[in-house]
């Protein structure tokens, strides 16, 4: 994709005499279980739901919002009013041009976007000035000429004038509710329901999570989770309080079962052999060989044990009794072990992943170092990680989905220049100290992520004492970054050389901004107020709404890692040796990791090759006719 999508996935909408023409593809799609594990059966209610959706797919029309009136007033009948208002011929030009890009910015046709000024105000929160590709100045313009359209032409400022009313059934039911709190929250899958034609006592789980992502698209919610979690909440506690409420309870939505069982769960047999294990991984025996050649942390031992809960877990699950695991060795029977993955991969639509392949290689390690597993059956779980890893994907989707924002050349641009763009906005005097200091904190991080990208660990934890030192490096002022491996993930040590304007920017930050963010004296490049480092959430969430909030993008500080790779197979295609090094990891993993960008760039090449031969071969072709 280009660019960002300006619209919040905004659903388009269409009426033809006020009857309702179709239902949002996320009607559709519905999933018929919230547990993969626990399938319900589909009861008469179900499969009447169903059909009506799929009556409603087939209709050849555009999406159409739950929450809108049919006969709500709508934005072309503005601009046929607006031939009638009382202005200049300018004015009214400048007012309909206003309403056009209003619908332009948010891919909805007038007839589809309500005209009610109330909507049109949160609407435009959605829209970011830099993924339209205009100034706020522009985008405030429009946001003015709208609004004065509107009052023109007599447009309501009440959310009630465009929010379609519950049925007669869901009214009924509302109305015997004494709290009009309980009412409030449940209006809105009243009305999304209604316009499914559903009633009260036909709801089910399906309904609250497709609820969830119509809250999202068309009334702009910040935070549809929260108001689809309040809405069961309530709805289940009516259940439990009100003989006249329908008895069906609902799940929430996104919210996942615990299927896995404790460690403490299993027989005291299996619970001592997995802390031998971890002990084993925790003090290896240097003069035995026994365990890995260093320590582990306790973030990665933390790590083991959950992924053999997981393999155990996963074995139960799929049949063999919690009794029978009474042993490390259970684990790595070849046949119990291909039940649990079997089992896990049906988590994720019968599909390897990443995550897959990790929780096969934990038990390889077991089989090799802790059970001793003969040469064949060792070969046979080696066999099957290699499997795993071929069909598994490095890039999650939405990791993917992030990263191909920058595919469009402004973004990207947007990006590399954000730090020099922070510190002007910062220079301003007249916003707070505080607020001027965070501009500069979050310039220099994602300064320091472009040019050193690191975990966010390391970034967070960056002591001017043990990791900053000041240099001349051929006759250059420099800052040198150095991390010892001990302190990083994979145990390799990370070295960056800083000079330029990103040396300028520490030297500025530390200046005259840094005081502003502590109380206490700190060793530490990024502080919090008492002198200890700034949690690494804390720091990532600082770095990832100060790019959203002045570019538009939505990227994380870990997605960095990806994005050095980009950028350097962009510049320098196949060098893959520097871009190992840049991002601290083998270059096997690099290569991996980030021949994706490769095959792109190469992909490029080959297409202005075949530009390049036609246009010299142009006088070359044969005449016909």
């Amino acid at each position: 994709m280009a660019r960002l999508s300006n619209d919040g996935n905004g659903l388009r909408s269409r009426r033809d005499n006020g009857a309702l023409q179709s239902l949002p593809d996320y009607c559709v799609t519905l999933s018929r279980s919230s547990h993969p594990d626990q399938p319900c059966p589909p009861d008469a209610t179900d499969v009447q739901f169903g059909a009506h959706l799929m009556t409603a797919a087939s209709k050849p029309s555009l999406e159409l919002s739950p929450f809108i009136k049919a006969d709500a007033m709508m934005m072309d009948k503005v601009l046929d009013q607006l031939e009638a208002v009382n202005v200049t011929p300018t004015q009214r030009r400048d007012l309909k041009s206003a309403v056009q890009s209003l619908c332009r910015l948010i891919g909805q046709d007038p007839s589809g976007v309500p005209a009610n000024i109330n909507w049109v105000h949160v609407r435009f929160r959605r829209v970011h000035p830099a993924q339209a590709g205009l100034s706020e100045k522009r985008l405030k313009n429009i946001r003015a000429g709208v609004i004065k359209a509107l009052e023109l032409c007599g447009a309501s400022r009440a959310r009630s004038d465009w929010l379609s009313p519950p049925s007669p059934a869901w009214a009924d039911i509302l109305a015997r509710l004494p709290d009009r709190h309980d009412v409030w929250k449940l209006t809105q899958l009243a009305q999304y329901c209604s316009a499914l034609n559903v009633s009260p006592d036909q709801v089910r789980d399906e309904h609250a999570r497709a609820l969830r992502d119509a809250i999202a698209n068309e009334t702009f919610t910040d935070r549809p989770d929260a108001k689809v979690s309040a809405t069961v909440a309530t709805w289940n506690r009516l259940c439990r309080t009100r003989a006249d409420w329908p008895q069906r309870p609902l799940g929430f939505p996104y919210r996942r079962d615990r299927w896995t069982f404790p460690i403490e769960a299993f027989p005291a047999s299996f619970q001592a052999d997995v802390a031998r294990w971890i002990d084993r991984l925790a003090q290896p025996d240097p003069l035995t060989g026994e365990g890995p050649a260093k320590p582990l942390r306790p973030a990665t031992l933390k790590h083991q044990r959950f992924n053999i809960q997981q393999v155990a877990s996963a074995i139960v699950r799929s049949g063999t009794p919690i009794e029978e695991i009474t042993e490390l060795a259970c684990l790595v029977d070849l046949t119990k072990l291909k039940a649990g993955l079997r089992f896990y991969m049906s988590r994720f639509g019968g599909k390897p992943t990443e995550s897959t392949h990790k929780l096969a290689t934990c038990v390889k390690t077991i089989a090799r170092y802790g059970v001793k597993v003969d040469a064949a059956h060792l070969e046979e779980i080696r066999s099957l990680c290699t499997r795993l890893a071929n069909g598994t994907t490095v890039v999650r989707a939405k990791n993917q989905e992030r990263l191909e924002q920058l595919d469009d050349d402004r973004n990207l641009a947007n990006l590399l220049q954000l730090p020099s763009r922070l510190v002007q906005l910062a220079a301003n005097k007249a916003l707070r100290p505080q607020r001027r200091a965070l501009l500069l904190q979050a310039a220099l991080a994602i300064e320091i992520l472009l040019h050193a990208p690191m975990r966010i660990g390391n970034l967070s934890r960056l002591s001017f004492e043990r990791h900053v030192r000041r240099t001349e490096v051929k006759g250059q002022s420099c800052l040198l970054l150095s991390i010892p491996g001990e302190e990083v993930k994979n145990n390799r040590s990370l070295s960056y050389e800083l000079t330029g304007e990103t040396l300028r920017l520490y030297d500025l930050y530390m200046r005259d901004y840094r005081p502003w963010l502590i109380e206490s004296p700190s060793e530490y490049v990024f502080p919090n107020r008492s002198g200890g480092p700034k949690f690494a959430a804390n720091l990532s969430a600082l770095i990832k709404e100060m790019i959203y909030e002045h570019t538009g993008l939505v990227v994380h500080a870990h997605l960095f890692r990806s994005i050095a790779g980009k950028i350097h197979c962009m510049i320098h295609p196949g060098d893959f040796v520097t871009l190992g090094h840049a991002i601290g990891d083998t270059l096997q993993t690099a290569m991996k990791s980030y021949a994706q960008f490769e095959q792109k760039n190469a992909v490029r090449h080959y297409q202005a090759s075949v530009a390049a031969a036609r246009d010299r071969l142009k006088d070359r072709a044969g005449k016909h006719g």
